[in-house]
């Protein structure tokens, strides 16, 4: 399900995380159930998890998460009278450790999609420390921290980057844990905050995380360009989404009242452009290098791919409607979005493919040109979205060519205000880069780091 819903998958680092033995995998948490999801897929274990004692509030789903390696906590946020089977819990985390498993916790302890990472708990040191307490610290139990960024966390069909960190060990913190437990917890969970800081492409208030969604709108591929990543634009999307977001936090300290002009100036022309409904990124001057041949080679795919495009669309068109009808009637919230989306989905692609192949094989009676059809669903429906999106940019350039037509002057206007505001960019970046030469260590990369 999860490599259905999304459109691409990135995963860094998956040697960090060792094959056999106790392992804890520390991830942020911005999109409930997806999160832990994706740790699991992509972490080449098969772990036990840590979940809210509410996700155990029926019998139906009692029984389904008990199934796949659930174990509930209580927290004083929805099970103040029953925190105290929270010991409990703990012996049977050390259990599963000392059997060798894999244990994904989320330390942050609450799903909030602001942008932002919050409070790591110690939850997380706690267990893995008792675990080597009761094993005399001869467990080998290594914490590995794992960052999870979303191009856009709600949305079907977008891009997911999972990234892990260096694993911390525990058995290094004997002699700190003999001399003060209470320190070598916070030190463990200081560690652990300092990675997922490395590791995720989270900013240090929700303010901030709007000028970073902006500042990928309207700099990233000016960024790409100016730093030579434009060839592998999505394979350098993490790191240089993560330097946006360092220099954000940065600014934001140092120029605040700068910060929040800049901010303001940023939503008056994306009000512009999205009112006018236009894409930002075509109206940049910096563009990625794309060959003749390579145009030619996509005009191509778009005639030649045009009926596969309406075979995808007429198959899946009902199908892929429906799960946005049904997170609307249940109203839930943001954070849960996606989670109800792919679920939902599953459910309601399964039974409209099926009630199709039913029709196929009656009016055709041939098991052949069913299996076919069926086969061909998937595939196509993908591919109808990647071509959606592709035909979405060629009308972009249209309607800007338009628009130059009819409304010069506001167009003139317009890009006349986007280079004035990426100049104003450029000089943010340049203090920022000076800043980073004059400070020793401060440049270094996030690869370098102990993320």
């Amino acid at each position: 399900m999860v490599n259905v819903f999304f459109r691409r998958i990135h995963v860094e680092h998956k040697e960090r995380v060792r094959k056999k033995g106790p392992v804890i995998l520390a991830a942020n948490h911005p999109n409930t159930m997806m999160d832990p999801m994706l740790v699991a897929l992509l972490c080449g274990r098969n772990p036990h998890f840590l979940g809210k004692s509410t996700l155990f509030n029926s019998a139906i789903s009692k029984l389904f998460f008990r199934s796949v390696h659930v174990l509930p906590v209580y927290r004083k946020l929805d099970a103040e009278n029953e925190m105290g089977k929270n010991a409990q819990i703990f012996e049977k985390c050390y259990q599963s450790l000392e059997e060798g498993n894999a244990l994904v916790i989320m330390p942050e302890g609450i799903s909030q999609m602001d942008g932002t990472l919050h409070e790591i708990k110690t939850g997380t040191a706690r267990i893995g420390l008792g675990a080597e307490v009761q094993n005399a610290f001869k467990l080998g139990v290594q914490i590995v921290p794992a960052g999870i960024n979303y191009s856009s966390p709600t949305e079907f069909f977008s891009d997911v980057h999972c990234r892990f960190g260096r694993p911390i060990d525990l058995s290094e913190y004997q002699d700190l844990y003999e001399k003060d437990e209470y320190e070598a917890v916070y030190e463990v969970t200081k560690q652990i905050r300092d990675a997922l800081e490395k590791l995720t492409t989270t900013v240090e208030s929700s303010e901030s995380a709007g000028v970073l969604k902006n500042l990928k709108k309207i700099y990233k591929m000016e960024l790409a360009v100016d730093l030579g990543l434009d060839d592998d634009l999505k394979q350098h999307d993490f790191s240089m989404t993560r330097g946006m977001a360092d220099a954000i936090n940065w600014y934001s300290t140092e120029h605040p009242e700068l910060f929040a002009q800049m901010d303001r100036r940023m939503n008056r022309y994306l009000a512009k452009v999205e009112g006018l409904e236009l894409r930002d990124e075509l109206l940049s001057t910096a563009h990625g290098h794309k060959t003749i041949s390579r145009r030619a080679i996509g005009l191509l795919g778009v005639i030649t791919g045009f009926p596969i495009y309406i075979w995808g669309v007429v198959n899946n068109f009902l199908a892929y409607r429906t799960p946005p009808l049904v997170v609307k009637y249940l109203g839930t919230s943001l954070e849960y979005l996606s989670t109800i989306k792919m679920l939902s989905g599953f459910v309601i692609f399964g039974v409209f493919y099926t009630l199709q192949a039913l029709a196929v094989y009656f009016l055709t009676g041939s098991g052949l040109l069913t299996t076919l059809y069926i086969l061909s669903l998937l595939p196509a429906g993908r591919f109808a979205l990647y071509y959606h999106d592709t035909m979405q940019r060629y009308r972009q350039h249209i309607r800007i060519f338009t628009l130059f037509l009819k409304r010069k002057t506001l167009m003139y206007e317009i890009i006349q205000e986007r280079l004035t505001l990426i100049t104003a960019i450029d000089e943010a970046k340049a203090e920022y880069m000076n800043r980073l030469e004059e400070e020793p260590g401060s440049n270094v990369g996030v690869d370098d780091i102990g993320a």
